[in-house]
């Protein structure tokens, strides 16, 4: 039998058989954060950045000049720090395999995504089955 035609059926059949639903969310996650770290270095760094120089400005009673200044060593700091934040989820994809055998023992723990970034499509929803009425009383709960 040929390597090439086992190939690409063992790599489907160890996917489906090592995750699970949060296996595969975590793993996505990892994956896409690390793909967009270069753009979040950027575009994360500087929001945050403009949001400390901001934080910093008002905590010294400066103007403008202080801002600009503070913003400066505050974007290389959270740009660092963003890049970091992608590294480790970079290295957390590399062993999906792993917590993917875990998440399947039954009494593994329960895998979830790192939360260092909230908001994506791959974080579960804490209501997602709530329909947003209370039960008792009929009212929306929103």
């Amino acid at each position: 039998m040929n390597l090439r035609k086992l190939t690409t059926p063992a790599i489907l059949l160890l996917a489906l058989s090592l995750t699970s639903c949060g296996t595969t969310r975590r793993a996505g996650k990892d994956l896409f954060i690390t793909a967009f770290t270069p753009v979040n270095m950027l575009y994360g760094g500087g929001t945050d950045a403009v949001s400390s120089a901001n934080g910093v400005r008002d905590g010294l009673g400066g103007g403008t000049t202080v801002e600009v200044i503070a913003t400066i060593p505050a974007f290389a700091y959270h740009s660092i720090k963003h890049g970091l934040y992608g590294v480790l989820h970079a290295v957390d994809f590399c062993l999906f395999p792993i917590y993917g055998v875990a998440d399947i023992h039954p009494y593994g723990p329960e895998i979830e995504p790192l939360d260092y970034y909230t908001g994506t499509w791959f974080d579960k929803d804490e209501d997602q089955d709530d329909d947003g009425v209370d039960a008792d009383s009929g009212e929306s709960k929103r």
